[in-house]
């Protein structure tokens, strides 16, 4: 009896471990592949919690090439989006910065130059703090004339009401554009960096160096 105790014991936990292993390796085949619901825009991902992603994009019609690929350290890019602000307040919380900045830098180490990385992150923003209802910002980065821009789609938009009336329908999450701004009421005060325009106060540029 203790024999086939041992015996399933020791099936039990391989069956496991293959299962694992098979999950593992399932996740990160899925990681940059692009899903059926994805426009023609979305090459691949990056990075991909649920919800949220960091995804490589076809680059804007009728936008220059980006100077990609682009080194920038991690340690850079993340006192730069640190000094973002909205209405005084940090955009990202240091936890969303160590999420988030990691995948972008090595995201735009890998892109071409008619690519962009664009990104959609969740948390929790509010008097409440981490029990606050979750909100979503989304971004499109890229890199042009020694400058690294970030277009700011939505920042802190709620979706918590949305996802609890249809939790079976994934939110869309929209990245800035070049071409409008996605909410008319951004306001970011860019920090270490400007805005590109007096009328768009939701793109910010920072001057860059490119690293190794």
């Amino acid at each position: 009896m203790m024999a086939i105790s041992r015996v399933f014991a020791s099936n039990f936990f391989r069956a496991a471990l293959a299962a694992s292993l098979a999950l593992a390796l399932g996740s990160c085949g899925a990681l940059g592949s692009k899903t059926d619901k994805d426009g023609p825009e979305v090459l691949r991902y990056e990075y991909r919690p649920s919800p949220g992603f960091v995804r490589i994009e076809r680059i804007e019609s009728g936008a220059p090439d980006n100077a990609h690929p682009f080194g920038i350290s991690i340690d850079a890019m993340r006192q730069k989006l640190a000094s973002v602000k909205l209405r005084g307040d940090p955009i990202f919380t240091s936890e969303e910065l160590d999420e988030l900045v990691p995948y972008l830098a090595t995201a735009l180490k890998s892109v071409g130059s008619n690519e962009d990385v664009t990104f959609a992150l969740t948390g929790s923003h509010g008097l409440l703090g981490k029990f606050s209802p979750k909100t979503v910002t989304t971004g499109r980065v890229f890199v042009h004339d020694r400058r690294l821009n970030i277009i700011f789609g939505v920042v802190h938009d709620p979706f918590a009401i949305l996802e609890m009336q249809t939790p079976s329908v994934s939110p869309q999450f929209i990245p800035g554009t070049r071409a409008k701004r996605i909410d008319t009421k951004l306001a970011i005060t860019p920090g270490m960096g400007r805005l590109a325009g007096d009328d768009r106060p939701d793109w910010v540029t920072f001057e860059t160096a490119q690293t190794q």
